[in-house]
């Protein structure tokens, strides 16, 4: 699974993002400030709602205070995971409905939640990279998604970036297989069903395995065990902690799927450039943009009469994010375990590489 050295460099990942605070209130600020400082953790504050807009999805913790919980709730922003409403105690009656609006897990007072807050941001600082999850899926069966996931991911590690390939889809036939891990030996989705609080991002690249400097978390060859929330989410967050790229390729539903959209900086909808496909993509269209924050088409083309990506991303009301030309000798080196990405300047590398501009000018935009 190795691309190409003259396809050339990627700009690198942005400024780590940590914590974000959400407030107006000078005492929570300055008190959460305090908590931060004591565990290393430096969260940039912002006073009004539409300023937390582009870190949103990308900071691995949001603190919300009470005061802005009803302004930032009518934005709607896409739900997430690690959002906390933070009260001065004791609680008003009107911060429990505001937290359900907002979509937060829980409603944090201080001082009484001062060690849990602690804990909160000190996970914050564990990984060095805090980097960008992007989410891949397919608009239909056999769109592809699986594939471009693990070039992306190539791509990403090719370039210097430490990367991650996130197998969201049990059914699929595993990532591993996809890049030629399966006989590697290392932690697969099986070994975390169980795991619930906190995983050292450190410490999870080491138990991955890795092939051309892809870690990859698959799924064995025996029946997949389901992957709860709690679950996915604690196996996501390490991922973005301790890696700059996470690429998660995954199913039309699930516990992980809902999780890594929630997490995910962006987006991709792999689509073939055909009528049916464009017709299923456009049934997901609703559910998608509710729970992810930067919904983009991947178009597979041209088409029959014509259809190209253009033309499909119109169809579907989406920013066109790249257009997929076929690859010749794809299916081969798939089948013998060398990766999708075997040259660093046909269609499928071009993809990927107009995918990792628009990620770097994204970066560029929210920094």
């Amino acid at each position: 699974m190795t691309a190409d050295p003259q396809a050339g460099p990627v700009a690198p990942v942005p400024a780590p993002l940590g914590p974000l605070v959400v407030s107006a209130d000078a005492v929570l600020v300055d008190e959460v400030g305090r908590l931060a400082a004591a565990v290393g953790a430096a969260p940039p504050v912002v006073t009004t709602p539409r300023e937390a807009r582009p870190a949103w999805s990308r900071a691995p913790l949001v603190l919300v205070g009470s005061d802005a919980a009803a302004d930032l709730a009518v934005l709607s922003l896409p739900r997430r995971a690690g959002v906390h409403l933070l009260a001065s105690a004791p609680v008003a009656p009107e911060a429990w409905p505001r937290a359900l609006a907002l979509g937060a897990e829980a409603v944090r007072s201080l001082p009484r939640d001062r060690d849990v807050l602690a804990a909160l941001l000190g996970a914050c600082t564990d990984g060095a990279a805090d980097g960008v999850l992007v989410a891949v899926t397919g608009g239909c069966g056999g769109a592809g998604a699986s594939v471009f996931a693990a070039a992306l991911a190539a791509t990403g590690a090719a370039a210097g970036r430490s990367t991650l390939l996130v197998d969201a889809d049990p059914w699929g036939g595993g990532a591993d297989l996809l890049v030629g891990a399966e006989e590697v030996t290392g932690l697969r989705w099986s070994d975390l069903a169980a795991t619930t609080g906190r995983v050292a991002a450190a410490s999870l690249r080491g138990v991955l395995p890795v092939v051309d400097d892809v870690a990859v978390l698959s799924w064995g060859r025996d029946e997949p065990v389901p992957v709860a929330a709690g679950a996915a989410r604690t196996g996501l967050t390490a991922a973005r902690r301790g890696h700059h790229l996470v690429v998660a390729d995954l199913a039309h539903r699930g516990d992980a799927v809902a999780e890594a959209l929630a997490m995910a900086t962006l987006t991709a909808l792999v689509v073939p450039a055909q009528v049916r496909a464009v017709a299923a993509a456009r049934a997901r269209l609703s559910a998608l943009r509710r729970e992810t924050a930067d919904l983009r088409v991947v178009v597979r083309g041209p088409g029959p009469g014509g259809l190209d990506g253009e033309a499909v991303a119109g169809s579907l009301d989406l920013p066109l994010l790249a257009e997929l030309r076929p690859e010749r000798g794809l299916a081969e080196w798939i089948d013998r375990g060398f990766g999708p990405l075997r040259r660093g300047r046909g269609p499928l590398a071009r993809a990927c590489a107009a995918t990792m501009a628009e990620l770097d000018r994204g970066a560029d935009r929210t920094a």
